[in-house]
């Protein structure tokens, strides 16, 4: 009897906030699962308001390199999810290199910590670009290409 395939053998995944962590861990799983898989992270400090320290393209070429390991396909490029054409050119190559664009996971996100009433504009207005508008951007992007393709989609918002 022939093994079986894996679940989501044949399917392309996307996802943000990928160089490590949860987005790692979830790059990871869908390629073990049979996904090949587009990454993406800025790689960079987003504001001076964030205090810790970012992912480094060294964290995503690991993230890389342990899609592989799962004998998968990886397509990863720094982005930054509040730039909307580096967003778009992402999908659009993603889409150019497999074929298709089946999953979302909209992962990529900051965290500014703090009592809410000390919190300064700067802080907060990072928190909601990133989070709230720059995921928007990636799903503004994502979603025509799923539907012009017919196969239907999975979309994951992480929050």
């Amino acid at each position: 009897m022939a093994a079986p395939q894996p679940a989501l053998e044949g399917r392309v995944a996307f996802v943000t906030g990928a160089a490590r962590g949860q987005g790692r861990a979830y790059a990871v799983r869908l390629a073990r699962e049979g996904a090949d898989v587009i990454v993406s992270d800025i790689c960079a400090p987003v504001s001076d308001t964030i205090p810790y320290i970012a992912a480094t393209s060294e964290d995503l070429a690991e993230t890389v390199r342990l899609i592989e390991a799962e004998g998968r396909k990886a397509l990863a490029r720094e982005v930054d999810i509040r730039d909307d054409a580096a967003v778009r050119g992402l999908v659009a190559d993603g889409i150019e290199q497999f074929g298709r664009l089946d999953i979302m996971v909209a992962n990529a996100g900051v965290l500014s910590w703090g009592r809410v009433w000390e919190l300064t504009d700067d802080q907060w207005n990072t928190v909601i670009d990133v989070n709230l508008t720059g995921t928007w951007r990636t799903l503004r992007a994502v979603i025509p290409a799923m539907i012009d393709a017919g196969n239907g989609g999975s979309i994951i918002v992480i929050s």
